[in-house]
């Protein structure tokens, strides 16, 4: 078991545009169409596979890719103060910029799992995410220990870069 946040940053990573080749569809919710990085579309693949084959589940997301919202910075805090008193209590539950981003990120929406904090402390204990937290390492997904639904699949650059995993 590897239950240890392995973090996906913006700052490290850069955004992915909506037109990269590398974002490819991935299953998801009914309604959604969500796309991942191809390497981590491979990694949620064959996770999906091990956990249809023990839990029964179909794995779906409901949140991949996605375009950076901010129009600005100031923008971004704006928004974190009108909703929320100030940046800073606002950075605790939106970030300015998201792994989401990246096409390294996703939000599961089904098995119990989706992205609500009110319910969080009872998603930690629906049986996939106790399957998660003992297996989605084995597959390259690492958790946001906040978020119970939001895992991210850390690559090293060059890989992130060309699409291609390094041999």
């Amino acid at each position: 078991m590897s239950y240890e946040e392995n973090r996906v940053r913006v700052k490290v990573y850069g955004s992915l545009s909506g037109k990269s080749p590398f974002l490819v569809p991935v299953a998801s919710v009914p309604g959604k169409t969500c796309r991942l990085h191809v390497l981590a579309a491979e990694g949620f693949a064959k996770m999906a596979e091990a956990i249809k084959a023990n839990l029964g589940l179909d794995l779906a997301i409901t949140s991949g890719w996605r375009p950076h919202r901010w129009k600005s910075r100031e923008d971004y805090e704006k928004t974190m103060i009108a909703k929320y008193g100030s940046v800073a209590e606002g950075k605790k539950w939106m970030a300015f910029n998201s792994p989401h981003e990246t096409g390294l990120a996703m939000d599961i929406g089904v098995g119990g799992l989706t992205p609500n904090r009110k319910t969080a402390s009872q998603q930690r204990e629906t049986d996939l995410h106790e399957w998660l937290v003992e297996h989605a390492f084995e597959y390259g997904w690492h958790p946001y220990k906040k978020e119970p639904w939001h895992w991210e699949y850390p690559l090293d650059l060059e890989s992130y870069r060309s699409g291609l995993r390094k041999s």
